[in-house]
């Protein structure tokens, strides 16, 4: 046996397969009998559970499990609790992979050192962030992960393989929670798939078909029994017995949108559902295609509508180009989607192929090109197959606008882009003598190509270049060059041309740094009435919702003529929010005071340490505020600072605050929560 394992894994939404090949043939992992391993985790008695186990956990109690995590992936405020554990959505695909590599090691009965070398399928749509997490998820379960390739690709890759195509391919693959459409070159003779242009939306797929299916069931009940479903208390019900009723009427919808791909209708019976009233209530349905059809006409419209757009806007390709049409992914197999898509392009979808396992087993003759030393690869001894895909979103740094009110994204990695790339942009200093260039980098957010505002696009991590020679702004050349690889993991390396000065880092997400913030809230006088409501309705919103207290620690001041330190540094938001409850304005803006007090409470912290200033108006005294945070700024103190309004300075914020890129400058506070939420994702995704 060798010590080496090949597999394709194709991490879905709704169900996880796995593929290796064994005499140049895919061979399926099976998973209790069944090739699919449903991409469910739940709690048993303190014990994870993954997969058919999960979902049956699922079905009579949704609260103690999870499923659809993919759609979450990369999204930072996503957490699930249950159990009395607490999930991300990259943890959740880390314990699916833990399984599929268990199986696999248990069907080749290999020992547990095997390396087991994977390649994962992704959604061409998903941004870098998601690439990242898929990729770390996999490391985390123990894989090595040899690529990361698009679902789209893998899929083209098995069609060609199985039906010798050579032709443009357009590939309509919609799974679980995702939906992409990717136009192809194969060049079967080299082995080369070459992606020509991708579109798609990531919170798109069968689990939307399944809500609007639901939906409509518990319209029908509610009318039938006369019961307000919408919620646990306005129903009547035990707790038990209403989640097992959302849970089994969620397994009916999806079963009945399955059996109706290869039926005109059929009957749905979920028995025993629930009790009222001193009756049982057994909820019977004959459901129809065409019903069926009607209910989800919105997706089907969304669905069409985004094809026929990416087809007119696409300077790529031609529909008259296109040899073939191949379908991916489960949801495929709803008819309409399949006849709305022939009637498009005019020619029928290919119907041998199994739409399922299209995706994975493409992953498993990738991943077995990786070892065309064994013999079980399916080229030729010396060949490899070159899967060559494409950005789906451009790659660029903030900058700011021309007429320096906003900033925008400066675009170095062009949507379309093949990978592994790399390209270069000369940039330059906002203002005389700086020294220190920070380099923020974003990726252009879903359909937000040609939006210039940063705030439509996604964070993706910073650098900056240090020890700059000072010199009048706009004198010196940065070079930024940003480098992708065919994992999408980006490289940035910026260098001051005219001294040398550079700096290169890979921008790879990792385990989060602690942070010990400092909230510093002006309560002056200025801020009362509408200001003052706002801003605590903001800073509740910061203590519920964006900071990770099982990371990080804050504190809470308040400052007008006065000083308040209301609680010192805590993981405690209950006690954040209660201090902020009794918060009222009045009085001056004695700033300089709660930098000392900030700086007092900060000393001795081990973990990065950030001040966070809130305020409407100038201090008493900008002289001491300035050496105040200088001060603290050259003891490695982070100050951001958010002024709003007319009475306070731009110029007086940026002097404060570490960087021109902490200096927020907002119209007044019903921007604050928006502005807050940027900035910790800015500062709790930096490396």
């Amino acid at each position: 046996m060798s010590e080496e394992m090949f597999i394709g894994i194709d991490l879905g939404t709704t169900n996880t397969l796995a593929c290796y090949l064994k005499n140049g043939k895919p061979k399926l992992i099976s998973f209790g009998g069944k090739n699919m391993l449903p991409s469910i985790l739940a709690i048993d008695e303190d014990q994870i559970l993954v997969g058919k186990v999960a979902k049956n956990i699922w079905k009579t109690n949704p609260n103690n499990a999870i499923r659809s995590s993919k759609t979450y992936m990369a999204d930072p405020k996503k957490t699930w609790t249950i159990g009395g554990k607490t999930f991300t959505p990259t943890q959740v695909a880390t314990e699916i992979l833990k399984e599929v590599k268990a199986k696999v090691l248990k069907k080749m009965g290999c020992s547990a050192d095997t390396k087991i070398s994977a390649v994962i399928t992704v959604p061409a749509y998903f941004t870098g962030n998601q690439k990242d997490e898929t990729k770390k998820a996999g490391e985390a379960a123990g894989l090595n992960v040899i690529q990361i390739i698009t679902e789209p690709m893998a899929a083209a890759v098995a069609a060609v393989r199985e039906l010798e195509l050579d032709e443009k391919i357009f590939v309509v693959d919609l799974g679980g929670g995702t939906f992409d459409i990717s136009v192809l070159q194969a060049d079967q003779k080299n082995h080369i798939y070459r992606a020509l242009d991708i579109d798609g939306d990531k919170r798109l797929g069968g689990d939307d078909f399944d809500k609007l299916l639901y939906d409509y069931f518990i319209k029908f009940i509610q009318e039938e029994v006369v019961i307000d479903l919408s919620n646990l208390k306005k129903s009547g019900l035990s707790e038990n017995e209403y989640y097992s009723m959302t849970g089994r009427i969620s397994d009916a919808a999806e079963i009945a949108k399955i059996d109706l791909s290869s039926a005109d209708s059929c009957k749905v019976n979920v028995p025993n559902l629930f009790h009222y009233n001193g009756k049982t209530y057994d909820f019977i349905y004959e459901l129809t295609r065409e019903e069926f059809e009607n209910i989800c006409q919105p997706l089907f419209d969304k669905i069409i509508s985004r094809i026929k757009k990416f087809i007119d806007e696409s300077d790529k390709f031609k529909v008259s180009e296109i040899g073939a049409v191949i379908l991916a992914g489960g949801s495929c197999y709803i008819p309409k989607v399949k006849s709305e898509v022939e009637k498009i392009f005019k020619k029928k979808a290919d119907s041998q192929l199994d739409l399922d396992t299209l995706v994975v087993v493409g992953a498993g003759i990738v991943a077995n090109s990786s070892n065309i030393l064994t013999g079980d690869s399916p080229n030729k001894p010396g060949t490899e197959l070159k899967p060559i895909d494409i950005l789906a979103h451009s790659l660029g740094i903030e900058v700011i606008s021309p007429d320096k009110k906003k900033y925008i994204l400066s675009k170095i990695l062009e949507k379309g882009t093949p990978y592994p790339c790399e390209s270069s942009k000369i940039y330059t200093t906002v203002y005389d003598n700086q020294t220190i260039v920070p380099i923020y980098i974003y990726e252009a957010g879903p359909d937000a190509e040609n939006i210039e505002d940063i705030d439509a696009h996604e964070y993706y991590g910073n650098v900056s270049l240090q020890n700059i020679p000072p010199a009048p702004a706009g004198v010196p050349k940065i070079k930024v060059t940003f480098s992708y690889d065919k994992n999408g993991t980006v490289v940035v390396a910026a260098q001051d041309e005219n001294s040398g000065v550079s700096n290169i880092v890979e921008i790879k997400k990792g385990d989060k740094a602690s942070i010990d913030f400092m909230l510093l809230l002006d309560v002056s006088g200025s801020m009362s009435g509408s200001p003052i409501r706002e801003a605590k309705q903001a800073c509740e919103t910061l203590f519920t919702d964006m900071i990770d207290f099982d990371i990080h620690q804050m504190g809470f001041i308040t400052f007008e003529s006065y000083t308040r330190r209301l609680v010192p540094l805590t993981q405690d938001k209950n006690q954040l929010k209660n201090a902020l409850s009794n918060v009222s304005a009045g009085g001056g803006t004695n700033l300089a005071d709660a930098l000392r007090c900030a700086d007092e409470d900060l000393t001795g912290s081990s973990n990065k340490k950030v001040v966070i200033i809130v305020t409407d108006g100038q201090p008493f005294d900008e002289n001491l505020v300035l050496n105040y945070a200088k001060k603290m700024k050259d003891s490695g103190i982070r100050i951001v600072t958010i002024g709003a309004g007319d009475d306070i300075g731009e110029n007086f914020i940026q002097s404060v605050s570490s960087s021109p890129k902490d200096a927020y400058k907002i119209n007044d506070m019903s921007e604050l929560q928006k502005t807050l939420e940027r900035a910790i994702i800015i500062l709790t995704e930096a490396r």
